[in-house]
């Protein structure tokens, strides 16, 4: 793995050889996470451990309803680079990209939540669906080079190398139990796959952005991590089973207490494959914002993001405004991606024709209150 990276950084460096006394470039640091039904107190719970009150569970059962249940999170780093010098003496100029991300999405059903953390007895007599629940976790670091052109429009050709990545999906499943408890019966079809290697891909990053004096409206899209990685020795756990009783025997083949205390537990209704590559693509993400202005200081904008194993797009629309000459900040309105509607702000500060700084906050009431539902930070800082 290091001699790989060293190549990456080799090939970078060449690309831009001669170029760097020329460089514009900026940093981006995130990380959020957000949830539709687990509060943030629910969720450290769930994840570091400790006592769980009663009350968290009653909540969260409320907040989720009959809806499925998602959580997500995201955070990395990423640094944008162009070069001010034309390239080979035409007007498009060299530009780049490094990045490190890491994201993870899971969802649930009501009825697989209930049983987890209640347990049955609250639902004999009736049908559980546990369809569609489902884990992915996956981590990369990213390294592109490209061309940028007129209006900062530029497209670039990365390696990706993943280092981890994880998955679990259960497509079909239920559970009964009748009132009398006299009759059971299960059904779960699924798998649960990983990586024991990293993974090497290519990805295409690309940007296109509609800057017109005429034109009292700018139009932004943005892709980022479209393609695909090849993952070696790649192990999947199968379960599809069928499990049905009218009550255990104390003896005797098949499902009895005997067969039970004596099986190997969950091996006998698990099967593995392994295969020698696997091509996955990778959870690319398209952004597209709208920006209108209001006055020479004000404005409003709208942007929707679709990708990132979000399941829902998610929508922001805010209005902005200058303060000064150095400042800018903006209020905004969060629906989508794994939760609620939520509100947002952000501000940023600069000196023109050296550096800019920006902060947003998603949910900026969250971040005191151990019932907000996710909370998310970005900082960004631009050479100008």
């Amino acid at each position: 793995m290091r001699i790989w990276m060293a190549y990456m950084f080799l090939v970078l460096a060449s690309a831009v050889q001669g170029q760097l006394d020329s460089l514009t470039w900026n940093a981006t640091a995130w990380g959020q996470y957000r949830s539709n039904a687990l509060s943030h107190e629910l969720g450290r719970l769930l994840f570091r451990g400790g006592h769980i009150d009663r009350s968290l569970v009653d909540s969260a059962q409320e907040a989720q309803g009959g809806e499925m249940g998602a959580f997500g999170y995201t955070s990395g780093l990423a640094i944008n680079w162009s070069s001010l010098r034309p390239w080979r003496d035409k007007e498009a100029r060299l530009c780049g990209s490094l990045q490190l991300k890491t994201l993870g999405d899971f969802r649930w059903t009501p009825e697989l939540f209930d049983l987890v953390l209640s347990g049955n007895s609250g639902h004999l007599g009736r049908w559980d669906v546990l369809d569609g629940s489902r884990m992915r976790m996956s981590t990369w670091i990213q390294v592109a080079v490209g061309l940028e052109g007129a209006n900062q429009n530029r497209i670039e050709l990365g390696l990706v190398h993943r280092t981890q990545s994880m998955e679990a999906l259960i497509r079909n499943g239920y559970f009964y139990v009748s009132e009398g408890l006299d009759y059971m019966t299960g059904y779960l079809r699924g798998h649960i796959g990983s990586s024991e290697v990293g993974s090497w891909g290519l990805v295409t990053n690309a940007e296109w952005h509609f800057l017109r004096e005429e034109a009292p409206f700018a139009f932004h899209l943005r892709l980022n991590n479209f393609g695909f990685v090849v993952a070696p020795d790649w192990t999947e756990l199968h379960v599809d089973t069928l499990v049905e009783t009218t009550g255990l025997t104390w003896t005797g083949p098949g499902l009895s207490v005997e067969s039970l205390m004596q099986s190997e537990g969950v091996s006998e209704v698990i099967s593995e494959s392994n295969q020698r590559f696997r091509l996955d693509m990778m959870p690319f993400r398209i952004d597209a914002s709208f920006e209108y202005p209001l006055g020479p200081r004000s404005g409003w904008d709208v942007q929707v993001q679709v990708g990132d194993w979000m399941p829902t797009p998610r929508a922001i629309a805010g209005y902005r405004r200058a303060i000064g000459k150095q400042w800018q900040a903006g209020i905004q309105i969060v629906v989508g991606g794994w939760g609620r509607p939520r509100p947002a702000a952000w501000a940023r500060w600069k000196k023109p024709g050296e550096h800019a700084l920006m902060l947003f906050l998603e949910d900026p009431f969250g971040w005191g209150s151990k019932a907000a539902y996710g909370r998310g930070i970005t900082l960004r800082y631009q050479n100008l």
